[in-house]
């Protein structure tokens, strides 16, 4: 080990030394006390008698954990990163002024009920409790020391506002509005063959029933507004916005006990964020002994599953009644707008300052109406503004639901847990005990007029009649026990293109449902041990749609250099799986990049093309229809074009990895490369963060995704993966989690997951784990 690399890591001993782990500790702030006993995976398993006294404690456990992670986030929702990085974040701190972000967490945090505030507070106080502690003995979190700041006081606001912040990082749909704005603006000639979007006409569908009252038969893609006149630092600002093809998604599946080996339900859910380290999921096991009436019975509640570090409760994860996982709905929740000099409805205005590190101060000024922001261009000198319309800037209390879900005992009042939902817009997949699965969609969706999702920037009183109201939540979309005995959820169309509620059109492509349901549907019978193994599934169901149509190609016009030559072979000698090892994924996914750059890059020019939000749909779009080549002015056949692309691309590869296709492997190009956010910053730190960097398979439509950029790095992922049957008896659990349950580095559970991850392996969780199955009993109690 290098000196420097020593040094860092006694840096780091002292937040390492103060982690207690086992015996007795007295605190004040406890009503009677509670237990964190940790399994051999560092994971807290906290138990109480009352409410306060486990919130508490889950606040300490999380502290002890995760601090220097849960501080960011909150800077992050509040706007003041720049406080402790400098000006580098100054942008990303005036967005969540600008969005009002802990304005709307202040009015959220009102509408929380008084036992559940309470709780938050609980939260806090054990957040706090831990800091002392560590300050005390000279043990804060190693990143504190090293950026030279403390942390303050955890307050209600700071949790809620996390939620928040994260509710608005999953609305996707401000990155396809502003994509098409631009398109509009610089490509007219192309707009229309690329604004509409190309989900496949016989794509998998969420919700394959409907009920709900039809609300009209605008098509969605007709008379798109043009934000060609815009002023120039507007269409500036909306530039900025664009954000490429990497859209969060998720895969969550149940499995009706008619199809299961065990004739029990299933669930399996494997959540995808953005690799980070440590991870933003964070595992816990929960039990309360109180039992509140109607709730649990007599032998209290216990769950087991996933949180954000700095909030209470679950997110995803199962009890002794049901389990449950989440995905991104997907829906529409975001609509730009162009506003006159002075806004209509502005309703409140809010002044603030930047405190920027080693710079001066930035003044921020945020106003809005009841469900819009103003969003002002840097620099238009009052020559355009725009406003954002998000379901998020209406005040809600989803953190309630965090604490409920965990307790509920069947699907009708786990369905009621959910009615406090605003933001993120979620589909909420669940398995019962006794038999039920079921699919609820959870969330401020706008009772949009029939046609108005996924347009370009409208004008204020345009876009302000889709957001006069929100869907009821009993009309949101809804399953349960569907006829064919299991639901799949990942990212695809929610709803069937003729159902009369609007609720988008940008879904992500429907590959990874369809091959869901595939392996669902050909298993003899569906075990946990196979949706286990499926959750790495690598078969690329985007090249099964398109593959076939490229080598007929190739076929026509076969490629004449020696290495496109064997680049074809590779390809249909290929089975469709992206392994690793293999090189023919590899050579799928250069080609498709020329292909990109050849249909869409040529035409709109490298920046926009890279923004583009649905490229891939685009693309296989025009490889499978002759009609789309030919609207969009391509007067080449698609043999040739397709062995030209073929022969850049082994061109490229031989480039990149050598003249020897033998040495060709799609993992040398295809890592991980999620880093600690200081270690990526700071090169000179990361022999303490570690850089984490796995050859991995799969790709952005495979089960198991991998999403990468056009390098071939990953950037995102499912970083928790997870498996309940539910049984009369109990529920069985499995889960694993790339990199650990602790956010320390020198800690023995940074990382210690990450093999198993990689390989596909899941741990087996016990719902109560029985007193000699832990190692570490950490008894805190109240100070006398």
């Amino acid at each position: 080990m290098k000196w420097r690399e020593r040094a860092l890591r006694l840096l780091a001993l002292p937040s390492l030394r103060v982690q207690r782990g086992s015996g007795l500790l007295r605190l004040p702030g406890l009503v009677d006390g509670a237990e964190i006993r940790r399994d051999d995976r560092g994971v807290p398993f906290v138990s109480a008698a009352e409410e306060h006294d486990l919130y508490f404690a889950v606040g300490y456990a999380q502290a002890t954990d995760r601090l220097w992670q849960m501080d960011v986030l909150r800077r992050r929702a509040r706007g003041r990163l720049a406080e402790i990085f400098g000006a580098a974040v100054v942008d990303e701190d005036v967005r969540a002024r600008k969005l009002g972000i802990d304005r709307i967490a202040r009015a959220s945090e009102a509408l929380l009920s008084a036992r559940h505030r309470a709780n938050l507070v609980a939260f806090g106080d054990g957040v706090d409790a831990a800091v002392r502690r560590m300050r005390r003995r000279g043990g804060l979190p190693v990143e504190f020391l090293l950026l030279r700041y403390g942390p303050e006081p955890w307050t209600p606001r700071d949790s809620v506002a996390i939620v928040k912040h994260l509710g608005f990082d999953l609305g996707r749909n401000l990155a396809s509005e502003a994509f098409r704005a631009r398109l509009a603006r610089e490509h007219p000639e192309h707009a229309r063959a690329f604004t509409t979007p190309k989900y496949p006409v016989d794509g998998a569908v969420t919700v394959r029933t409907v009920s709900a009252a039809p609300r009209g038969t605008t098509p969605a893609g007709a008379d798109l507004p043009s934000a060609a006149g815009l002023p120039r630092a507007s269409r500036d600002w909306l530039d900025a916005l664009l954000g490429g093809e990497h859209p969060l998604g998720s895969n969550a599946w149940a499995v009706s006990g008619s199809r299961t080996a065990s004739g029990h339900p299933l669930l399996a859910n494997d959540p995808h964020i953005v690799l980070t380290q440590p991870s933003l999921w964070y595992q816990m096991g929960l039990r309360l002994d109180d039992r509140p009436a109607g709730e649990e019975t007599a032998d209290g509640a216990s769950g087991y599953g996933v949180t954000v570090p700095g909030l209470p409760g679950l997110i995803a994860g199962a009890n002794r009644h049901l389990a449950w996982g989440i995905t991104n709905s997907t829906v529409d929740t975001q609509d730009l707008c162009t506003l006159p000099a002075a806004d209509p409805d502005e309703a409140w205005s809010e002044e603030s300052v930047i405190t920027v590190r080693g710079a001066e101060p930035v003044r921020v000024r945020a106003a809005g109406g009841a469900r819009h922001v103003e969003l002002d261009p840097p620099g238009s000198d009052g020559d355009g503004r725009y406003g954002l319309f998000w379901s998020g800037l209406v005040p809600s209390a989803e953190i309630e639901a965090c604490q409920r879900m965990w307790r509920a005992r069947d699907y009708s009042g786990f369905r009621d847990a959910l009615r406090t939902f605003g933001v993120p817009v979620l589909n909420v997949v669940v398995a019962c005990q006794d038999g039920t699965i079921a699919l609820k969609t959870a969330g401020n969706v706008p009772a949009r007029e029939p046609g108005s999702s996924g347009r370009p920037p409208a004008e204020h009183a345009v876009v302000a009649r889709s957001w006069q109201e929100f869907l009821a939540f009993d009309d949101l979309p809804e399953a349960v026990d569907p006829p064919e005995g299991y639901i799949v959820s990942a990212n695809h169309r929610l709803l069937p293109a003729d159902a009369p509620l609007d609720l988008g059109v940008d879904w992500l492509a429907p590959y990874r449902a369809e091959r869901i349901e595939e392996l669902i549907t050909t298993e003899e019978t569906v075990t946990a041990a196979a949706c286990a193994r499926w959750q790495s599934d690598v078969l690329d169901g985007r090249a099964r749609r398109v593959l076939p149509a490229l080598l007929d190609a190739l076929d026509e016009q076969p490629p004449q250099t020696p290495l496109a030559v064997t680049c074809r072979r590779l390809l249909r000698e290929w089975d469709g799986h992206d392994h690793g090892h293999l090189a023919a994924p590899l050579v799928f996914f250069r080609l498709t990049q020329v292909l990109t750059e050849h249909w869409i890059g040529s035409r709109l020019g490298e920046e926009l093309a890279a923004a583009m939000p649905d490229a891939a749909l685009q693309v296989d779009h025009l490889v499978l229809t002759p009609e789309a080549r030919a609207a969009l002015g391509d007067q080449e056949d698609l043999p040739t074009v397709v062995s030209r692309a073929l022969t850049e691309t082994a061109r490229r590869i031989a480039g990149e990895l050598g003249e020897d296709p033998t040495l060709w492997r799609y993992d040398r190009v295809h890592r991980t490369t999620d880093q600690h956010p200081l270690g990526r910053a700071v090169p000179a730190l990361a022999p303490l963060f570690g850089a984490s960097s796995t050859p991995v398979g799969g790709s952005s439509h495979t089960v198991g995704l991998t999403s990468s950029a056009p390098t071939g790095a990953v950037v995102d992922g499912a970083p928790w993966r997870f498996v309940a049957e539910l049984s009369p008896v109990g529920p069985e659990l499995w889960d694993v989690l790339r990199h650990g349950a602790s956010g320390n580095p020198v800690s023995p559970h940074y990382d210690d997951q990450t093999p198993a991850h990689t390989e596909g392996r899941h741990h087996r969780v016990d719902l109560l784990p029985s007193p000699g199955s832990t190692p570490h009993v950490l008894r805190l109690r109240a100070l006398s």
